[in-house]
């Protein structure tokens, strides 16, 4: 491949902040920049696959999850609700934007991808949930699931009669 000179005039606070950047595999501004422009290249050409889509959205979670771990190590804390939503938002959103464009067969796919995002979202909604089984939750503020199920165990509720409902009309 053959490299091309660019100039570009930037402000000094984004070039500290590129030489400060983490990009795996680039060490120099220049490395990094051609890092970035392949990567929303890839994302902007739709040709960021599942596994490339999820390890760049790690990377950028990654600065928040590592505070949050030091934090929780020097307060001697836990939250199991920010680990698991940092574990599961990111596969989701991989899976939006790995699929940019939806191939050929574009009604398959969709009705694919769309199985794929909510299986991914029960599975959260059900992690989280299963917090609530104790009475004090391993978050820092062990009261905050207690505040958010009461509504969706009310929903849930509704939805459970509502089937019962159509399943004994249709009985």
């Amino acid at each position: 491949m053959q490299m091309q000179t660019l100039s570009a005039r930037i402000p000094s606070e984004d070039m500290e902040w590129l030489v400060g950047l983490d990009v795996q595999g680039a060490v120099s501004p220049s490395d990094k920049l051609r890092a970035l422009i392949g990567q929303v290249r890839r994302q902007y050409d739709g040709t960021l696959d599942y596994q490339r889509s999820l390890g760049w959205l790690r990377d950028l979670v990654a600065p928040f999850v590592s505070a949050t771990r030091a934090f929780e190590h020097r307060e001697r804390m836990h939250s199991e609700v920010l680990t698991l939503v940092a574990e599961a938002l990111p596969q989701i959103m991989a899976t939006l934007l790995s699929e940019r464009t939806l191939a050929d067969d574009a009604k398959q796919r969709a009705i694919e991808v769309e199985e794929i995002v909510v299986q991914r979202s029960f599975q959260l909604l059900a992690s989280l949930l299963r917090l609530a089984v104790t009475r004090d939750a391993a978050c820092y503020n062990p009261r905050v699931i207690d505040t958010h199920v009461r509504n969706v165990l009310e929903i849930a509720e509704i939805v459970t009669q509502t089937r019962k409902v159509r399943e004994e009309k249709h009985d």
